[in-house]
Order: C-alpha cells, then structure tokens, then sequence
C-alpha cells in the first residue's frame, strides 16, 4: 500500500481542509528547495503548521527522504508543534515503503520514550491497520516494536506486543525475543526472564540452544542452579540439546555456590555427550576448588589440562598464580608469573593483585611495592583491591603513614574505595587502638553507599571486644563489680568471633562470682559453638539451660538450626523447627529462610516449597534472598 493510500485511511481520523493542503505544501517547497534552515527562520510559515499539515508534508512522496527526516527532527525540538502518534506513524509508513529500517528504528524510539506517545499496540495497529491490504507492514511494525521496547527496558509493552503478535497469529522470530531475554537478565528481573522464555515455549517461538542458555546463565548467576539445571533436562525432552557454552554455564553456577561434586558430575554428562572439555571448563573447575581453598585439587586440575595440550590462557595463569600466593609458595608464584610472559601472555590487574597480595600478608611489602610500581610502568591500572592490599600489610606491619598515605593516593587516582579497603583501614585503626578513626571510617562507608560486609563486622566486634576487654580490666582494679549485662556482651562477642575458649572462660567466671547465667547468656554460647560447627556442644548447653530453669526461646532454637545447616543436617533442622512449633514458638524469617536456603542447596526443591508456602501462609514477606 502506497503512503499515499496510508493517509487516506488515517483521513478518517483528521480529515485535512485546503489551508492544511496549503501549509504542506508551501512547507515542502522550503524543504525541497532551500532545506531546513532556511524554514526554520520563517515564523510565518510556521505559524499555520499543526498535525494535519505534518501527516500531509510526511506523506509528500515529492519530499525527499532526507528532508522529512530533517523536519521530523526539527519539530521534536519545537515545543508548539511536536508530532502525535499519527505523524510518528505516517513517516515510519513513508520509511518502510523505502525500506529504511534503521530511520524506522530511530522513530519508533522516539514513541518508545515518550509517555505522551506510547500506548497499547492495539491503540497502534488500529491507526495504521484501517481495512489496508498489507498486513506485512502491521507484522514488521510489531516486530520492529517488540525490539525497540526491549533495547529500552520496557519490558510490560514488550511483553504487550508480544501477545498481540502470538494471538493475531504473526511469526514471532527468535532474533527479537533474544533483545528482550538478554534485556531482562542483563536488568535483573529474572522471574520475568524465565517466565517469558515458557512462554517463547509455548508460543511455538523456535528455541534454539542460545537463547535457552541466556535463561541458564541468568538463572545460575542468581544461584538458583537446580532450577537451570532442571530446565536443560526439560528442554532435552523438547529435542534441545546443550553445547559446551551450556554445560560451562552451569558448571560455572554450581563453583559459585560451593557446590564443587555438582559440577564435577555436570562435566562428566558433558563428556557422556561426546563434548570435550575445553580451558573455560577447567579454568572454572580450579577457580571453584580456589574459593573452598581447596588449592592442591585446583592446581592438578589446571596441570591435567595444560598435559591434555589445551591452549590455556590469562586466566589460567592468573588462578595459578592466586593457588601459589594462597599457600604462601611465593617462588612458584613468581615462576608462573614470568613463565606467562615468556609465552607472551600479558600479566593483568588480576595478576599482580594476586602477586601482591601474597607478598603482603608474608609481611615482604618492599617486593609488594616493587610489583605496584611495574604495574604503573606497564599501564596496567591497580584497583581497589590492590590498593586494599597494600593498606592492609602496611598496617599489619604498623606502618600507619603508608597506609594513609596510599588511601589518599587511591582517591586521587580516581579509584574508589570498597568496603575491602574501609574493612583493611578498619581493622588496622582499631589494631592501633584509634577507636574514634575506626568510628569515622564506618560511617563514611556508609555515607558513601559502600555496604558493610561480614568482615566489616567482624572487625567492629573485634575492635569493641578488645576495647571492652580492657574496660572489664579497668572496671575489676577500680571495684566495680561486672553484673550480667558485662559478662553477656563479653560472651557474645568472643562466641561472634569463635572465641569460644575466652567465652566459656567467662561464663564459668560468672558463676564463681554468683552472677546467675540468664537465657540470654546461654544463647551466646550456643549460637557461637554453632557458628564452628560444635553442635553437640550446643545441644549439651541447651539441656543445661533447661535443667537451670531456663526456657528456649525464638533465638535458641535459630542458633541450633542455623549450626545444623551448617554442618548440612537438614533432617536435625527440620526436627528443631517442629520441636519449636510443638512448643507454641512461631518461627520467624531469618529460620524460614535459612531452613529453605539449606534445602535448595541440597537439591531438596519439593520440601522447600513446602516451607516456603508456609511462610507465605503465615503471614511472613520473602526478600530477595529467597
């Protein structure tokens, strides 16, 4: 259908009159002739421009191209005569009959990204579908829609077009839904991700081993592995066979949760299947062995495969040189890293931070620093996590000019600091005894949206226990008898921090000095013997406690559940929180989700719905971690 005949159809809508018929075609006379400078010093000519007359001037197929696309972008700017959705729509009809996809893209943006514009695509189709003979033009107009709404993040209307597409029976090409999966996985909305690829499935959409490993990827980087894992098998049954990008993906998501056996049997079904594994497979193996310091396995991994002939990269050198300064096997390290280069692999932030980390911590900052310095030389660029390194061995080393020194010198470099290098100046000003610098240093963390971590923590306990250590000193020379509020904190900070020799120690202490233990007290010791994993210790304490008169409360009964997740029996977990139901306890998030965190992890999906719908049902919100 000719634009022409386009406009026709919209006639109905705006029907135009002689003085809009004069107004584009005078305004078209300029464009052709003198272009769109000269029109935009003509206020008069303007002045008796609206919508008609721009659908008229857009349709004008003596207009060149260039000159509609020109006018289009001149009157975006102009508030007075900005286009509707009808010349939006007018010019996108004049651009397809010159098939020029990439101007129609630019227009269907601009409606994309105004509110004023954008609408439902039925709205859409019934301005440009008015009984014409080319649904062709309505199918690409939708399809083209469908990308430009995903590339924009605006994934309802997406997933509106889609709909409209599938019911009104309009192929629906693989290519565009890739836009919206990898949209949503790279925004994170990975229910709406995985929810859309079922219904790809169910649409007949064509599902090729890419596009089910976009879900796969997203799915693992939010740690739910069995779920991807699942989905493979599932789509195996629908004639979708993984590749080795696939089974590297979930090998990748089992390593990131500690999951090591899972991934080994992934790569063992990967080589049934006839697929070899390849440097990423076992990069990815001994970097999983790396994070359960599990080094040695990591490092035969790493030399099966350089035997096996296989290229190995950056990466492998880098996780060989990070297992070396793990263990403190410096002149490996160091061998493997000029190794690397005689093969002409360039060293990496990763590199050197591996190199100078070990230095660090064996207290050879001279060498640490000499290896900060070659990397400036070599352009290669420290991060925070370089920086955090040295901060932290000048401090253990109780050079505290340095250390500041460096820290200043990170933010001039225009490297911002992360909560490794709040946690290393942390830590070390509280090691120096500068509790008020340590104080400082966690609000302005915070103030700067840098989240504090576990480690974070960990050193605050560590600083106030020590500080409060020496206030139960001072408190015993002066008289001042310590009551049970001094012993419970005492207790529960060194049980924090597994120093459960230090706590027992206090708690027989109490009980020399005829301070009675309280619930609270035998709480602390027992949620700190879970955290090492000395569960009958726990148990043991909580019979005390109940012969002493003592009642477990809500946080008994999470320390004892939360110590045998831990040492992963669910079983015993499971039978805690029936035993503190039977007991008129209600159980309360943190126990509902590490009782469902600990299943999913144990492959147990069937009895962590359970447990999740009983949450839900008594009244409690899940969050993210669930």
């Amino acid at each position: 259908m000719s634009t022409q005949k386009f406009i026709r159809s919209l006639s109905t809508i705006h029907p135009p009159t002689n003085p809009h018929q004069q107004t584009a075609s005078n305004i078209a006379r300029v464009l052709s002739h003198s272009g769109i400078q000269h029109l935009k010093n003509s206020p008069l000519i303007l002045s008796t421009l609206n919508s008609h007359a721009v659908q008229l001037i857009f349709s004008n197929p003596t207009l060149p191209l260039r000159s509609c696309l020109d006018f289009f972008n001149f009157l975006r700017q102009n508030p007075v005569n900005k286009p509707d959705l009808v010349a939006h729509l007018t010019l996108i009809r004049r651009l397809y009959n010159e098939r020029q996809f990439t101007d129609i893209q630019f227009v269907l943006n601009c409606i994309a990204n105004d509110v004023n514009l954008r609408t439902p695509i039925s709205n859409i189709v019934s301005l440009v579908d008015n009984g014409t003979d080319d649904p062709i033009f309505v199918e690409k107009l939708c399809e083209m829609l469908f990308s430009v709404y995903a590339d924009n993040g605006i994934f309802e209307e997406a997933i509106g077009v889609f709909d409209y597409m599938e019911k009104s029976g309009f192929k629906i090409h693989q290519r565009c839904c890739k836009v919206l999966l990898v949209a949503l996985k790279r925004c994170g909305k990975m229910d709406t991700c995985y929810s859309f690829f079922r219904r790809m499935v169910g649409a007949d959409v064509e599902i090729t081993v890419h596009l089910m490993t976009i879900v796969i990827d997203g799915l693992c980087k939010r740690g739910e592995v069995e779920r991807a894992k699942d989905l493979i098998e599932e789509m195996v049954t629908k004639g979708i066979e993984p590749n080795v990008v696939t089974y590297n993906t979930l090998i990748n998501g089992f390593c990131i949760k500690g999951m090591i056996d899972e991934a080994l049997k992934v790569k063992t079904i990967m080589e049934q299947k006839r697929f070899e594994p390849n440097v990423v497979t076992y990069n990815t193996i001994a970097g999983g062995l790396c994070k359960l310091k599990r080094y040695e396995e990591a490092k035969t991994w790493l030399f099966t495969m350089i035997e096996r002939g296989l290229n190995h990269n950056v990466v492998t050198f880098n996780i060989l040189v990070n297992i070396f300064s793990k263990i403190g096997n410096l002149d490996e390290a160091k061998k493997v890293f000029e190794e690397m280069e005689k093969k002409g692999v360039k060293p990496n932030t990763i590199t050197y931070n591996a190199l100078i980390d070990g230095y660090c911590k064996k207290g050879n900052l001279e060498e640490a620093k000499g290896l900060f310095g070659e990397m400036e030389k070599r352009g290669v660029r420290p991060n925070s996590v370089t920086y955090s390194a040295l901060i932290d061995g000048y401090f253990k080393k109780g050079n505290l000019e340095e250390a500041k020194k460096l820290f200043e010198e990170m933010e001039k470099m225009g490297v911002r600091p992360d909560s490794v290098t709040y946690n290393a100046l942390i830590d070390g000003y509280f090691k120096k005894g500068n509790f008020e610098e340590a104080k400082r240093l966690f609000e302005e963390m915070e103030k700067r949206g840098v989240s504090p971590d576990i480690f974070t923590y960990n050193a605050l306990i560590d600083g106030y226990l020590e500080k409060a250590k020496r206030l139960f000193e001072l408190m015993e020379k002066i008289g001042v008898k310590p009551d049970i509020v001094t012993y419970n904190t005492l207790i529960d900070g060194h049980g924090k921090k597994g120093n459960l020799k230090e706590a027992k120690w206090l708690f027989e202490e109490m009980g020399k000095r005829g301070v009675r233990h309280d619930t609270i007290t035998y709480n602390a010791l027992i949620d700190g013997y879970g955290k090492i994993g000395k569960m009958t210790e726990s148990h043991n304490l909580r019979g005390v406690m109940e012969v002493m008169g003592h009642i477990p409360d809500v946080y008994t009964y999470s320390s004892l559940i939360h110590g045998e997740l831990s040492s992963g029996e669910s079983a015993e977990a499971l039978k805690l929180l029936s035993e503190m139901k039977q007991r008129g306890l209600i159980p309360n998030f943190v126990i509902y989700t590490s009782i469902i965190s600990g299943l999913s992890k144990q492959g147990k999906a069937d009895e962590a719905l359970r447990l999740y719908n009983e949450m839900l049902e008594a009244g409690i919100t899940p969050d993210y971690r669930l």
